[in-house]
């Protein structure tokens, strides 16, 4: 570390809220992070379709359960009323007295054997109940001496010791007169085991057919939202160029899209016409401006020699509002061939070095306290004159905005392959409010129009402006009241 010029002191690290704006680009806004991180649109849509999808079969899978279980339902009842009406037709219609009817029942229970889990159960006169061979009992149900003295037919449900229970109840008459009552009892077991298989099935297919859908639809989606990503990239590269030459040139896509990018393309147009007509203008004004001013400029040198010493003092003020507006013609018409590609001279430039000439540069208008703090060695990729040029105006602002006893410090090192640069002071720093704007072109805060009246707000624009054009980056950090620091990072010349 070489340290030389005036004092060496150390600047206190800044403390409170500090304040970063970076430029790595003249007149690009940086990058909003959180559109970044916020969800594709492909995701997006996608995700409605699936959740639309899933609504859908959700409500498919359910009506199909509802009307599955009715119809299973349906199909348990008459099957029941196949039985009740197979008894009436046989011992109902046959039996002529109560003894025949208990003989015309046993025959029927033996010719028609009823399913598992269903059973038939007669009251006959007496008050005996002759019951099939099944595996349900009467009395597994409640209130089995209800059914069987029921007089009306009837449906029935209930629970028995393994689930649900239907039942139907039919009165047996003859002659008008009631015998007994049969009485007819079914588990829901198989009922409630189809439904269990159906709905398992249902739910496999519907994730399968889900899983199948969102892929599909993803890959549509995707699709056709191909050229919106394409457009995407070719603004995105627009904005980190800065080239409006550029188009999307996607007039082929389809739809809306084709539209879309027609009309961006249009607006990238027009946008690139006014800035052309802008540049022109600015270029021709200040090259128009250059002439007269120094053509006023020699005239009042002529008349100085002819002035009594009470004018002398008129004479002087004339002169530097003429310098003042020189320099601001220089500055406009540098801006001007920086928009237009100024193409700078790239060398090695010792960072040490141009250190000293800044310094030269900028001590003259008051001398600061100064450490400068140089990595030896360090050659930065860049137009050495262009590069003094932006030093020599970083330093002389951090020697107009710290006071007499101010302290400035000048730094160099190698940081991830590239070369960056440092000017700190401990001035009265930035208000937060301002600091977005600092590179903007004749933008000029309260602070610095108090510290320095005479200046035109464009030196940082050009110091921005030049470092973009040697592939490098400027950065501020500034605490109110504490101090600034300027970092340019510039490319690293190879060893």
């Amino acid at each position: 570390m070489t340290t030389s010029e005036l004092t060496e002191v150390t600047l206190p690290r800044p403390s409170g809220v500090l304040t970063t704006t970076t430029v790595p680009l003249p007149g690009l806004a940086p990058t909003d992070k959180s559109a970044r991180r916020a969800p594709s649109l492909t995701l997006r849509l996608a995700a409605v379709f699936g959740l639309l999808l899933a609504a859908t079969v959700s409500l498919v899978a359910g009506v199909t359960v509802m009307v599955a279980r009715a119809q299973l339902g349906r199909a348990l009842d008459h099957q029941l009323r196949g039985s009740a009406q197979s008894f009436q037709r046989g011992p109902g219609s046959r039996a002529h007295g109560p003894g025949d009817l208990a003989a015309q029942t046993r025959g029927w229970l033996a010719e028609h054997p009823l399913p598992a889990g269903q059973m038939a159960a007669i009251r006959l006169p007496g008050g005996r109940v002759l019951t099939s061979a099944g595996g349900l009992d009467l009395f597994e149900v409640p209130t089995p001496h209800t059914l069987l003295t029921a007089k009306r037919v009837a449906w029935w449900s209930g629970r028995g010791s393994e689930g649900g229970v239907r039942g139907l109840t039919v009165p047996i008459r003859v002659h008008h007169r009631q015998l007994g009552t049969l009485v007819l009892l079914a588990y829901e077991r198989p009922l409630e085991r189809t439904m269990n298989e159906l709905v398992s099935t249902i739910e496999r297919a519907s994730l399968g057919g889900l899983a199948v859908a969102l892929l599909l639809g993803a890959f549509v989606v995707g699709r056709s939202l191909r050229p919106l990503r394409t457009m995407a990239g070719e603004v995105s590269a627009i904005e980190a160029t800065g080239d409006l030459s550029r188009r999307v040139e996607l007039t082929r896509a389809p739809g809306e899209i084709g539209r879309l990018a027609a009309a961006f393309d249009r607006m990238l147009a027009g946008l690139e016409e006014g800035f052309q007509k802008q540049r022109r203008f600015l270029a021709d004004a200040s090259h128009e401006l250059r002439t007269p001013l120094t053509v006023v400029r020699g005239q009042l040198e002529v008349l100085a020699d002819e002035l009594d010493g009470a004018h002398h003092e008129l004479f002087s003020s004339a002169q530097d509002e003429l310098d003042r507006m020189a320099r601001i013609v220089e500055d406009l018409l540098l801006l001007a061939r920086l928009d237009e590609g100024l193409e700078l001279r790239p060398e090695p430039v010792e960072l040490e070095l141009v250190f000293g000439e800044a310094l030269l540069r900028s001590m003259l208008r008051a001398p600061r306290l100064v450490r400068v703090e140089a990595e030896p060695d360090v050659y930065a990729r860049a137009d050495s004159e262009r590069l003094l040029q932006v030093l020599t105006n970083l330093v002389t602002n951090a020697v107009k905005h710290t006071g007499e006893h101010g302290r400035v410090v000048l730094a160099s090192t190698r940081e991830n392959g590239r070369a960056v640069i440092r000017v700190s002071d401990d001035g009265s720093g930035i208000p937060p409010s301002e600091l977005p704007h600092i590179f903007e072109r004749f933008y000029r805060g309260a602070g610095a129009r108090a510290a320095v009246p005479e200046g035109s707000g464009l030196g940082l624009a050009i110091a921005a402006s030049l470092i973009a054009a040697m592939d490098g980056s400027i950065e501020v950090r500034s605490s109110y009241g504490e101090g600034t620091t300027f970092t340019v990072s510039l490319p690293l010349w190879p060893a």
